[in-house]
C-alpha cells in the first residue's frame, strides 16, 4: 500500500519546521544570545548597545528575529525600557512583539500548520473555537491575560485558522498593556537601583506592583468566575 501523499508532505514540512528551529537555536547559543536571560549579561549587551549606530531599527529587527523563532524575548522587552525608555522602548518593544507573533504565524502556517494539526488529532478541534466569529475577542484575552506563553499562543493561533487580520490586531491591542508595564518596570529599576531621586524609587514601586498585578490577573480573574459560578 503506498504512502498517502498528503500525509507524507506533512511530514517533510513538519521534519523542515523542526530544522529550521533547532538552526535558529544553535546560532542563537553561538552568538550568545540566550545569554541574555543572565541580568549582568544583559547590562553589558546593552551598555555595548548603546554606541550601535541606527540601535533603534537594529533592536527591533533583531526582536522580530527572536519572537518569531520562539526564542527567549523578556531580555529584549526589559532592554527596550532600558535602553529607550518608557515611551520610545514601549512603542520599539510593541513593534517587535507584534511583529515576531506575525512571524510566528506566518512560519507555522507556512511551514507547520497542517502537519501540527495532524499530530494534535482530535485535539484539533479545539483550535476552532479561535477561527469561529469569536475568535478576535478569545485571541485578545488571552494574549491581555498572559495564561498561556507567548509563542506556544503565536503556533496555536496559526494552527487554528484564524485569519492574520484578526490575528494581527488581537495580538497587538492584546500585549499593548503588558509591553508597558514591562518596559515602564525596566526603566525604573535602572533608575531605582541607581538611587538618582526618591522619584525613581517610587515609579520603581509602582512599576513593581502594576507587574505583581499583572501576574496574578488571571488567577484573580478566575477565582471571581468561580466565585460568581457557585453563587
Amino acid at each position: 500500500m503506498s504512502e498517502n501523499p498528503s500525509r507524507g508532505k506533512s511530514a517533510l514540512r513538519l521534519a523542515a519546521l523542526a530544522l529550521v528551529l533547532v538552526i535558529v537555536a544553535v546560532v542563537a547559543t553561538r552568538t550568545g544570545l540566550l545569554d541574555l536571560r543572565d541580568p549582568d549579561t544583559l547590562l553589558a549587551a546593552i551598555d555595548t548597545a548603546r554606541a550601535v549606530p541606527y540601535i533603534h531599527v537594529v533592536f527591533v529587527l533583531v526582536y522580530i528575529v527572536v519572537a518569531t523563532f520562539g526564542l527567549p524575548a523578556t531580555p529584549f522587552t526589559l532592554a527596550g525600557g532600558i535602553l529607550f525608555g518608557t515611551g520610545l522602548g514601549s512603542l520599539l518593544n510593541w513593534l517587535g512583539a507584534t511583529l515576531g507573533a506575525t512571524g510566528t504565524y506566518l512560519l507555522a502556517r507556512l511551514v507547520g500548520g497542517d502537519a501540527l494539526r495532524g499530530l494534535l488529532g482530535g485535539q484539533a478541534a479545539r483550535l476552532d473555537l479561535l477561527a469561529g466569529k469569536n475568535g478576535f475577542s478569545t485571541l485578545f484575552r488571552l494574549r491581555l491575560l498572559p495564561v498561556i506563553p507567548f509563542n506556544a499562543l503565536s503556533f496555536t493561533a496559526a494552527l487554528s485558522g484564524i485569519g492574520i487580520r484578526p490575528y494581527v490586531a488581537a495580538t497587538g491591542l492584546g500585549i499593548l498593556p503588558g509591553t508597558i508595564i514591562y518596559t515602564y518596570f525596566a526603566g525604573s529599576l535602572v533608575g531605582g537601583v541607581s538611587g538618582a531621586s526618591s522619584a525613581a524609587r517610587t515609579n520603581l514601586i509602582i512599576a513593581s506592583v502594576l507587574l505583581l498585578t499583572l501576574s496574578f490577573l488571571p488567577t484573580m480573574i478566575a477565582k471571581v468566575r468561580g466565585t460568581k459560578a457557585n453563587a
